[in-house]
């Protein structure tokens, strides 16, 4: 295929109404490897522009909102799960990957050993959070995996099950209608730090961002105590009262 059959493919995926712009720009340099790579061909980027993602604000709850789903949910594993997930702020796959062991009561730490990109790092572990993971620990009794599946000891609890934790929860939350998925915990985790006053470094390191840009995306999220703030014009006008 030359550049005009590759252009009259992209203007039918930007066009069709079916794909987004993150997936054309998926597809667009999947084809530039297989040209470049595979085929050792010329990839004419003049002719063929990288659609460009409008940029999203996450989707963060606000804390009575994380208290009202949490108290929706009945089971003490799945609470413990979704509770786990906002107060160390880590990702579902991490959650899922999360050994016994890498919990560390003595220095209220939580060791994130199969982080993105096969990085490890520390994030913070809450006293509310260690006193429902004991009380956790002594009904369920886990070996190896932190939060097990179906399937026993030698298993770990998947992706879909948490997703349909919060599927079920939905229902007895109607009056939240954002749509929270696990990594909207996530997202709230980091905004309500950011709300208390944490550095913003602290917070990337906690959120294993290797790029601060990820981080300072959640200053355009946060509420400001409004009747708090000091306007720069009163301290101006405050020197002449």
């Amino acid at each position: 295929m030359g550049k005009d059959h590759l252009r009259r493919y992209f203007q039918h995926m930007l066009t069709c109404g079916k794909y987004g712009a993150g997936s054309v720009k998926m597809c667009h340099y999947a084809l530039k490897f297989l040209y470049t790579q595979v085929l050792k061909t010329g990839w004419e980027t003049q002719y063929l522009p990288t659609p460009k993602v409008p940029k999203t604000l996450p989707v963060v709850l606000s804390p009575d909102e994380v208290f009202e789903i949490l108290e929706a949910i009945p089971n003490l594993k799945h609470k413990t799960i979704i509770m786990f997930i906002y107060s160390t702020g880590v990702r579902i796959s991490e959650c899922i990957s999360m050994h016994v062991g890498n919990i560390d009561s003595k220095r209220m730490q939580v060791k994130v050993q199969e982080g993105k990109g096969r990085k490890q790092r520390y994030t913070q572990l809450s006293v509310h959070m260690l006193n429902m993971l004991r009380t956790y620990y002594r009904k369920y009794k886990p070996q190896r995996w932190l939060f097990e599946g179906g399937n026993g000891p030698g298993s770990h609890i998947g992706e879909t099950a948490i997703r349909e934790i919060l599927n079920k929860a939905r229902y007895k939350t109607p009056k939240i209608t954002k749509h929270y998925t696990p990594h909207t915990f996530r997202h709230s985790f980091a905004t309500h730090h950011l709300e208390l006053g944490t550095n913003l470094l602290v917070i990337q390191r906690f959120m294993g961002h290797s790029d601060i840009k990820d981080t300072i995306r959640y200053l355009h999220v946060q509420q400001y105590a409004v009747d708090k703030l000091v306007n720069p014009l009163d301290i101006l006008f405050k020197k002449e009262v």
